[in-house]
């Protein structure tokens, strides 16, 4: 087997990606990003999103990823969520169909990259506590767009109207290119007017306590608290909209609190109630970039 270098092997994986139906690919380097601005402020301010971080207890769990040791290169993907499939991004119960993309993807690249390289991959789950990575900083690092004012990576070409996920490997490939990219500069901002529980309104987060520049929101002033009081209006307003009784309802609610905690309990009857949640996207939905 000949081995590639580090960008034939870049640039052959990221061939292979959007053959298999990424919209967008590239690559960062692991230790990079064990130093980028979430993985580096995340475990001072926690994860429980029920709570502003200058009001978590002492004893909270940190939230430091547990990288593979052996891991050197993440391959970042994405795929694109046009204003003309929302149904990609509703949660069903098992997740979102979007996400299963993404997962699919993920798999068949997986098998591809270790079959045809003889290198070792870890497929990443989505949510830290369960050994993900912070994807917003991964997209960044590898080139594929920048973190806005709406607290969200803009591509060039889908705006923020993207999902991503990512693979890990023990062998490196070249970095993509960093993007001289920022639509935000001269922007008026319609995403932080048109959020409809004003989640940018104050500044949340300060440069100076938190010993770095780089904040959520870009300036500190996006309110993860409150964003996720407007995620759990629009799962109370799913399940109210359900032909069913409250005990019932209440069971659903349930389900619904455990995935999102990653327990992902499943119903124990046949005949589950079909339902699904219809996150807020105001301020991705806004964003001139990329329409």
């Amino acid at each position: 087997m000949n081995i590639p270098s580090s960008l034939e092997l870049r640039d052959q994986i990221v061939e292979k990606a959007t053959s298999l139906g990424a919209s967008v690919a590239g690559i960062a380097r692991v230790q990079s990003l064990k130093e980028s601005p979430s993985h580096r402020i995340y475990p001072k301010i926690g994860m429980n999103l029920d709570v502003h971080w200058k009001d978590r207890k002492g004893d909270m769990e940190s939230s430091e990823v547990a990288w593979p040791e052996d891991a050197v290169s993440a391959v970042v993907i994405g795929v694109a969520h046009n204003v003309h499939q929302p149904e990609l991004d509703w949660w069903d119960g098992k997740g979102t169909p979007g996400n299963r993309i993404l997962m699919g993807i993920n798999r068949e690249l997986s098998a591809w990259i270790e079959k045809t390289f003889d290198v070792k991959t870890y497929k990443i789950p989505y949510l830290i506590e369960k050994g993900g990575i912070f994807l917003k900083d991964a997209a960044v690092m590898a080139g594929l767009g920048c973190v806005g004012k709406n607290n969200m990576v803009i591509t060039p070409q889908h705006g923020p109207r993207i999902r991503f996920r990512a693979l890990l490997l023990n062998m490196e490939a070249e970095v993509s290119d960093p993007l001289e990219f920022y639509p935000c500069q001269d922007c008026w901002q319609p995403c932080r007017a048109a959020c409809p529980v004003s989640a940018f309104a104050n500044t949340v987060y300060s440069a100076a306590e938190l010993d770095q520049s780089i904040l959520p929101g870009t300036d500190g002033s996006y309110d993860r608290v409150t964003c996720n009081l407007k995620m759990g209006q629009d799962i109370e307003d799913a399940v109210k909209a359900m032909q069913a009784g409250d005990e019932e309802h209440q069971e659903i609610r349930e389900w619904i609190d455990e995935f999102e905690e990653g327990v992902k309990r499943t119903s124990k009857t046949d005949n589950e109630p079909a339902y699904c949640v219809k996150y807020c996207r105001k301020c991705e939905l806004s964003c001139p970039v990329g329409r």
